[in-house]
This record gives C-alpha cells, structure tokens and sequence, in this order.
C-alpha cells in the first residue's frame, strides 16, 4: 500500500503517528505494567477505531549518529558473525615470523615464567576461570574456594575468594584464580595460564599449551570474538583504541582516553583537527595479535575492507573440511546471506568497515530493510518512509522487487513515497490532500489526481570550455573512489551531479568542491588545483540532517525571524513604556514565559503505567506567555497570536517590513505557506524540514550580497543535495522555481539528485560512474542535459531521454 500526496498533507501522520504508533503501543500493552515502565509508554492515537492491526515494524529514513566505531559490518551484524568464524577456525600466526602457531610442553611454559619471576619480584601466577562472560559468578568463586584458592583477580583487581559479592550480572567479567605454581595454573585453566606484575599499569604475559610461535617462543591466548571487537579493549589497537586513525594536533593525548568520555573526546578532536591512519595497525583498528589470525591466507581486516559484493565473490568460494566445515556450516551461510540482502537493496558498492555516521538517510533505512529481510519474520506490517531516496533509476527496480519478496512472504506493507515506479507496483494507493497543512488530510478519490509538469526552460548559454574565466576548475580529484578527475563547472548556471548510488557524486561535492570553496584548506588537499573559486562571495551547503529535535525550535527560530519579529515588539511604545526588551517576548524567558507551562503552550502529565499525556495550558490557553507580554500587540496581534500564524499569513501581516516579507515569501513561494511559524520542528515531514534549511542558507546568501561592497558580484556557491527528497510533483515544480531564481540573480547551484525531472531542468549535467564504489569515481559524462541523454555508456541517460 502506497500512501502519497504533497509534502505536509498528512502521510507521516497516517503511516507513523497513528497506524504505526497504535500497532506499537498494544505490543506494549501485552507487557505486563512491571515490564512497560521500563520499555517506555507511548501517547495514544488520536483515532476513534482500528482494527486488523498486526504486530508493526518502522523502517524510517533518518541518517545514523551512532558512535564512531558503528560500521555497515556491525549495523548489519556481519562483523560479529566473522568475529565468530575468526575465533572458532582462525589459525594464529606469529607477527614476528609469519609461522603459525605449535604446541609446547608445560616444562617449557614453567621455564619462561621463572625467567619472569627473577625479572619481577612480585609476579603473580594465574590461571583463567571466566574470560569476557556476564553473571554473578559467584558459583566461579565457591569452587575456587574449594579448591584451595584464596585469592582472585576479578577485572583486574585482588579479591579474596572467601565471602565474594556477586558482581554486576550484565556487565562482562574476567576472573582469574592466583596459583602458587605454573603446573598449578595450567591445570586450573585447561592449558592455559597468565602471568601479572601488579604496577600501576600493569603487565600481563599469556601462555598456552597449544600456541606458541617457533621462532620467538611467544605464547598466545586462545582467539575469542571479544580479540576482533575494536569496541573492547581485548581486541581494539591500543595505540588509536578502534579507531583506525589519530587526530593528528593531538596525538599525544590519544593514550588518555577515559572509556567513558573516549568516544566524545575522540570525535570532538578529530572535527578541530584532521586525523592521519594510525601508524601502528594502519586502519584496521585491531591489535597486533588478532591481525595475525588467518582463515585461508587472509586476516578479519581484510574481509572488512571489502565491499558487499567483493566479499559475496570472496566467502563463497571459501570451502572446509573435517572440524571446520562443522563449525563454519551454520555462520558461513549467515553472512552470505545478510550480503547478499544488502546487494539486493542496492547497497552493494558500501565497505564493511564503512562508517556508519557517514551513510546517507536513504542508505541508514536500507541498511534496515536488509536487516528485516534476514530475519524471516512473516504477518508483519512493515512501515517504510521513502525507500527510494538516495537512488538511481536503475537501482529502483531492485529495491521494488525486494519489497515484493518482503510482501510474498506474507507481511504487508505501508509505503509513504512520491515515485511513480513504486506507486505503479502498489495493490493500493491512498493519496491525501487535497493541500498541505490545514488544507490536507484528506482522501482524494484517484480520478481528481492531476499532476503537471514544468517543461525544461531554455538554455543558459554557456561559457566557452577554452574560457580562462566562467568556469570553476578542479584537477585531479582523489577524495575516496573518485579517480583522479578533472572537473569544470559553470559559474552562475545550475549543474546537476547524476550517476547511480555511491558513485562518487558526495564525495566531489563535500569532499572536493566544497573544500576547493572554504577558506581554511585542509592539508593535503582532496585535488591537485582549483580555479575560478576567487569568484565565490560565500558557498553555502544544505544536507538531510534535521533542523530541531525540541518542541521549542519552530520554522521561525530556526530561518531567524523570530529575532527580528521579538525586536519589532520591543521597539513598541508600549514595550518601552513598560520597559520590555526584545527577550522579554522569547518564550525561554521566564519574563515573558507562562509560568504554568513554560512557554510551550502545553504541560506535561506524567502518569504511572501509563502513557505522558501533554495537555492543553489553560492559563495562557495555549500562548506560552503571560498576560502583561500579551498585551503588547502589533497591528492588533499579539506575540503569541502571531507565531498561530501560518507563513503565508504572516508574508502578508508583515508586508511593510522588507525583511520579514522577503523570508516569508520565500518560504511561501518554497510551498510551505501552510506551515505555522511557530510550529515545533519534530513535527515537520523531511522534506518540509529540508526546504526551511533550505531558505536559511537562501536568506543568508541574500544578506551576504547586501553586506558586500562589489554589489555586481552576485555569485555565491549554493551545494544542495537531493533537494526532493520527501516532495511530491508538485512541490519540486515550486523548488524547481527557486532554484532557478537563485541563478537568475547570479549565483552558483549545484544539486545532487536522482530525480528526472530536476535533471532536466539543469544548464549542465556531470554524470559520475559508471557503477558504484571501486568501480565508479570517473566522469562518464558531462555538457548539457540534451547531451547526456544522447551517451551510450551513461546509466542516467536512458531516464533522462525519457524526461525529455
């Protein structure tokens, strides 16, 4: 089932707040009171009746913020199902020699911990009972008991075995018994055994009876998945703790990372600072050990820094025998198969070890959608936000079919979307409307749907490509998988970058031009040289990422008209007689802020067993203010009736003010008229958000020029991408408007997007591939959209020549 209609009627509410909200909301019901307080309630729908509701399942389109060791491997799961295989079948080897790992004798393991002994005067001898498990464990500490042990080292401290507490059942634990002699300790601990000296940081020497190197004589511990996990210390380099790089300004400090504060400080120095491979594990993030552990020639890094389809051809023409086939029988299969569910949504160009916060929204909820596919659920409503964002054409038939498989299996789907690709593979459709905001929400029936369509404008004339001046220029490009490229882009003209999903078109954008456009350069460059940019006053870029996650950021706050409104109530005599100044009308100030709701105009219940309940503020009836700041008013409105507003309401109301009507206008002329200025930001669709950034990059475009001195020179740089994302037809014709005024008054646009009908609307076209990954980063073609239809080898032409 398809759920379609212009940005804002209604669908998210549909789809999310209700079908799916109330689907979750009687799983949580099923729980017992106990369990829910804990699982967290959810607000009940504001609906009269369902029925039919299966178990639900959301699959949102939301770009991924998890921490910066979160990869597609370990997204996904692969990484930890090749932990396992790596732990279970590896083979050590020495990193000194490159041998593998022999079997020694328990004298020769007796003879190494006497040398350590007449080293460190106070080395203790200790024999393994838990490695890396979860539980009480004091079962582990009664038998140690009984067996003569009196002392143990639990998480790296000395306990006594005699009375022990019982440790935190969910967090991991390693306990070790302290031996009075090697043949004691071996015993205990099955054949293996360890040594500590207990400094201040202490030294811990492993040894074994069936892994030690021939040459160097060094023992090893036996391999368990924890030695692969860059998220724990028994796996990760110790030099860059899993990160594979070091903030280059701070290498110094990468030693000092506290466990709990190491992630933010990490990330937080890496953003002031580049960062450079660590030099001791090159990337891989792994300690030295754990590299050397070999299944057919080949360590776990190297697998991780394969894409999807590059290991899919890699493991399976892995083959085992005796043991190992055992063993690899059940894990091997479930990475091929969670592999090729990633190739099948058209992910198949992403790295294992790719990083998860750098994955686009389209590419994080696809991620998703695989996962759901490994998991054979069956009588399941899936609910999906625009699946296709982020995709070429020709990707878009897989994705379909893999929904279809999703569908055979017998779920069902609700899919809220705007292609007509999927809109024509739907049993339903149900389309709302007939406007957004206020004026949606409805049913339209299917024989009152119309949809127009722009026809491409006529060219800009562009520069000659001989022309030392009208061109941005950029040599050898090298930023990921783009191979050495040399770029030229038209200065006040609107390109469009094209080619299939991961390509290579971001990394241009942000990873070149935008770089090439800022003013403190990284060192070394992404490119060789860049001319033409002494041309650009200022780039401006817009990305998917929200605009506000609190109900107190608004369209207003947010596109900084609200400053500009909060002083026009100020400068009022009433306000001067009474002393108010512009904060004063901020509905975070407790000047000004209803007392009994704090300015948001609601209050907040909690209750228990059941669900927050938000309601109405009787004492400012929903204003936020209290009664002295609502009696000021301009032109007869208060602060609070204002922000009630809708935007084209307000570009009206505010039609003497130069400043506020040019905003508002260009938010109402975007197709967000409907929207209220102080609308809370959670509440806005994606592509709704993306349109408000939108405008404030305009906006302050806008101010730029005014400030300049050279007003002739009118040419920002405007980087936007996938600007369609979550617009129906007939909100891209009113972005398509936009875009084209933007480079009437003179500036630089350029767009990253899949969707046809913005391609054929541009002055000139890079199309970037021709596939994605390694085997993309080259320019296919380039010139004027008439042109790129016409390619051969071009995997946008086909779509564009049909756009045309």
């Amino acid at each position: 089932v398809v759920v379609t209609g212009l940005s804002g009627s209604g669908k998210s509410t549909l789809a999310f707040d209700i079908i799916f909200a109330e689907g979750q909301r009687r799983f949580l019901d099923s729980m017992s009171p106990y369990a829910r307080q804990f699982a967290g309630q959810l607000e009940k729908p504001d609906i009269d009746h369902i029925s039919g509701l299966p178990p639900t399942v959301a699959i949102e389109q939301r770009v991924s913020r998890g921490s910066g060791k979160s990869t597609t491997g370990t997204v996904t799961e692969i990484y930890h199902f090749l932990r396992l295989l790596y732990a279970k079948i590896g083979i050590q080897h020495c990193p000194v020699s490159g041998d593998p790992v022999v079997s020694q004798t328990p004298d020769a393991i007796t003879r190494q911990i006497a040398q350590l002994k007449r080293k460190y005067k106070k080395l203790l001898i200790l024999a393994p009972l838990v490695r890396a498990r979860k539980g009480y464990h004091t079962d582990i500490a009664k038998n140690a008991e009984k067996q003569g042990i009196s002392q143990l080292l639990v998480d790296g401290k000395l306990t006594p075995s005699k009375n022990f507490q019982a440790l935190k059942r969910y967090q991991t634990h390693d306990i070790y018994a302290v031996c009075q002699s090697a043949k004691h300790a071996l015993s205990l601990g099955k054949g293996a055994c360890a040594t500590i000296v207990p400094l201040s940081k202490p030294i811990m020497h492993h040894f074994s009876l069936a892994r030690v190197s021939p040459v160097t004589g060094k023992s090893f511990e036996e391999p368990d998945p924890h030695h692969f996990s860059f998220n724990s210390h028994r796996g990760w380099c110790p030099t860059c703790r899993g990160y594979g790089t070091i903030p280059t300004s701070s290498t110094q400090h990468s030693h000092q990372f506290n466990s709990t504060l190491e992630s933010e400080i990490h990330e937080n120095l890496t953003s002031l600072s580049s960062s450079s491979l660590c030099p001791d594990c090159h990337g891989s993030r792994l300690r030295e050990d754990s590299r050397h552990i070999l299944i057919h020639s080949l360590p776990i890094h190297h697998i991780n820094q394969l894409s999807v389809t590059q290991a899919i051809h890699l493991l399976e023409k892995w083959k085992f025998s005796g043991r190992e086939k055992l063993i690899a029988r059940d894990i091997l299969p479930e990475i091929i198969q969670r592999l090729h569910f990633l190739d099948q949504v058209g992910l198949g160009y992403l790295t294992l070890d790719r990083s998860a916060d750098s994955l686009s929204g389209g590419e994080s909820q696809r991620i998703r959608l695989a996962a759901q596919l490994g998991s054979n659920l069956q009588g399941v409503l899936y609910v999906l936000d625009e699946p296709t964002i982020g995709l070429h054409p020709r990707d878009n038939i897989k994705l379909l079919d893999t929904l279809e498989t999703l569908r055979n299996r017998g779920n069902s789907l609700i899919v809220v979307e705007h292609d007509d690709e999927t809109i024509s593979r739907a049993n339903t459709v149900i389309e709302l409307g007939p406007g957004a905001g206020t004026e949606g929400g409805r049913l339209i029936p299917p024989s009152s749907s119309h949809h127009t369509q722009t026809p491409p404008p006529p060219r800009r004339k562009l520069p000659k490509p001989t022309a030392k001046t009208g061109w941005l220029r950029l040599s050898n490009c090298h930023a990921n998988n783009l191979k050495n490229i040399t770029v030229r882009i038209p200065l006040s003209r609107l390109t469009v970058l094209t080619g299939v999903s991961g390509c290579g078109k971001s990394s241009l954008m942000r990873g070149c031009i935008a770089v090439a456009a800022a003013s403190n350069k990284p060192s070394p460059k992404p490119y060789q040289s860049a001319l033409g940019f002494n041309h650009i006053k200022h780039c401006f870029e817009v990305d998917q990422t929200p605009i506000g996650k609190t109900s107190r950021s608004c369209p207003a706050t947010y596109v900084k008209i609200f400053d500009t409104i909060r002083h026009l109530f100020a400068q009022l005599p009433d306000s001067r007689t009474r002393g108010f100044s512009a904060s004063r009308f901020s509905f975070n100030n407790k000047e000004g802020q209803c007392p009994e709701c704090k300015g948001n105009g609601r209050i907040k219940l909690e209750m228990d067993f059941l669900p927050t309940t938000w309601v109405h503020c009787d004492a400012c009836n929903g204003m936020r203010y209290n009664p002295s700041t609502l009696d000021i008013r301009y032109n007869s409105k208060n602060i609070g009736e204002v922000l009630r507003m809708t935007i084209r309401q307000a570009a009206h109301f505010f039609s003497s003010h130069p400043k506020l009507h040019r905003t508002l206008s260009l938010l109402s002329d975007t197709g967000l008229g409907y929207l209220q200025l102080g609308q809370p930001s959670p509440t806005l669709s994606g592509g709704e958000a993306q349109r408000i950034k939108l405008v404030a990059e305009l906006t302050k475009g806008r101010k730029s020029i005014r400030k300049g001195t050279n007003t002739t020179q009118n040419n920002n740089l405007y980087l936007i991408e996938e600007p369609s994302i979550g617009l129906h037809s007939q909100d891209i014709q009113k972005l398509i408007l936009v875009l084209h005024r933007l480079v009437d008054e003179g500036h630089t646009v350029i767009v990253i997007e899949h969707h046809t009908t913005i391609m054929a609307q541009a002055d000139y076209i890079i199309d970037i591939g021709p596939e994605a990954g390694m085997h993309g980063g080259k320019i296919v073609t380039q010139g004027t959209p008439e042109h790129i239809a016409q390619s051969k080898t071009s995997r946008t032409a086909p779509f564009l020549h049909q756009e045309l």
